[in-house]
């Protein structure tokens, strides 16, 4: 068994790789000898077309347009020079394409030539037959060595460990750029905090808070205690009953059942406009010229004495008085004052936890990265056994699980 960490790894396996496809790449560094040379031969030839341009013939431009076109194929023509099965295999398809290219430009120019280009465009023939041909001996080739590849897929892998294992630094520092915005944002929620508590305790905006919350609460009796006579009063505006009711009246049964409390504020004691909407409501029910079950004619009539009769008088008075108060305080800058607080104390704790949620956004890419360096090490100890029959344990020098302590905020 050997032990090896990444970077002694990667030059064990290049050592490995290379006594196992020496025979590759020796038949290999011969087409590309071979590929080479025709590529500058036919370079070369391209010079020849020039030399005997004339521009005063057809011929002659034609033969200039032919070579500067072979010129840019030959420029486009590029393979890296280290001898891998995957640079093969671009090799393979780059000859194709040049040959494909050549001669599709041929087919255009050569015909429109004259016969004093009839022995360049022969010897140019001859090199692209001497291409195609080792062409398909680099076909045969890496159909031959096909496992090479294989070979060269580990390496790949190795690469990739060794980036995955050297992405602490990295991390290191996103860990701590947040942890220090964190720190800010923490400091400025507890700095909002502290103005907001300073202010509810030295100011009577507690008090006004609590007038908010009775109003509500006196909004939804008041709505509970209506909604009895909601059917009744819709059906009411929909039939011609025949019953006369004031605009105010009107008014007052539509104001009531949008806005109660509102409405009962605005209303003189005892609510005598509400109260002549319902005397309209009750007498119309009364004659029949409402279309109603018994049931609801008879609870309407009872909500409608009910509230004649003070029903509502309580919550008039107890809505009368908070407005009261609020008059008291009107023109105060408590509410400015508390909603802008509020605000940036809300502001103050959002950013605090978008800044958290980063950071545990953070310690999750750290264990997904953890979990990618234990899944590649495994599958390059299998595999490298497969490959080269040898027992390899990689060690992983550089651990990224102490960066998840790190995280915790």
């Amino acid at each position: 068994m050997t032990n090896l960490n990444v970077e002694q790894l990667q030059k064990w396996y290049r050592k490995q790789l290379r006594n196992k496809s020496k025979d590759f790449i020796k038949q290999a560094e011969k087409s590309y000898k071979i590929v080479e040379t025709a590529l500058k031969d036919i370079e070369q030839l391209t010079k020849e077309f020039k030399d005997e341009e004339d521009e005063e013939l057809e011929s002659g431009s034609i033969a200039a347009r032919f070579a500067q076109k072979i010129g840019e194929i030959v420029s486009d023509f590029y393979v890296d020079k280290e001898i891998t099965y995957e640079n093969t295999e671009a090799m393979q398809n780059e000859t194709q394409r040049f040959i494909q290219e050549l001669w599709g430009a041929g087919a255009r120019w050569i015909r429109r030539m004259d016969k004093r280009y009839k022995n360049v465009i022969k010897s140019l023939d001859t090199y692209m037959k001497e291409l195609a041909r080792e062409m398909n001996k680099i076909g045969k080739l890496l159909y031959e060595f096909s496992w090479v590849k294989d070979l060269e897929r580990i390496g790949g892998r190795i690469d990739t460990l060794h980036d995955l294992t050297f992405s602490k630094e990295i991390f290191e520092e996103q860990i701590r750029q947040v942890r220090q915005k964190i720190q800010t944002a923490r400091t400025e929620y507890d700095s909002a905090r502290t103005k907001y508590g300073e202010f509810t305790e030295t100011s009577n905006v507690a008090e006004l808070l609590n007038l908010d919350e009775q109003a509500e609460h006196i909004g939804s009796l008041l709505r509970m205690k209506l909604n009895p006579l909601k059917k009744q009063v819709k059906k009411f505006f929909q039939h011609d009953t025949g019953v006369r009711v004031s605009p105010a009246g009107q008014k007052a049964l539509t104001d009531y059942f949008e806005d109660p409390y509102r409405a009962i504020v605005e209303e003189q004691e005892g609510y005598p406009v509400l109260n002549e909407g319902l005397a309209g409501l009750q007498e119309a029910i009364e004659r029949g010229k409402l279309p109603l079950k018994d049931r609801l004619a008879r609870r309407a009539i009872e909500e409608v004495i009910a509230i004649q009769n003070g029903g509502l008088q309580k919550l008039q008075n107890q809505a009368k008085e908070i407005e009261n108060k609020r008059h008291t305080y009107a023109g105060s800058d408590v509410y400015s004052t508390n909603s802008q607080l509020q605000d940036a104390l809300n502001e103050a704790k959002k950013n605090l936890e978008y800044h958290r949620n980063d950071m545990l956004r953070i310690r999750d890419d750290i264990k997904r990265q953890i979990d990618k360096v234990n899944e590649f090490k495994s599958r390059i100890e299998s595999e490298i056994l497969s490959a080269f029959n040898e027992k390899v344990t990689i060690q992983i020098e550089v651990s990224l699980e102490p960066l998840l302590e790190m995280c915790e905020v």
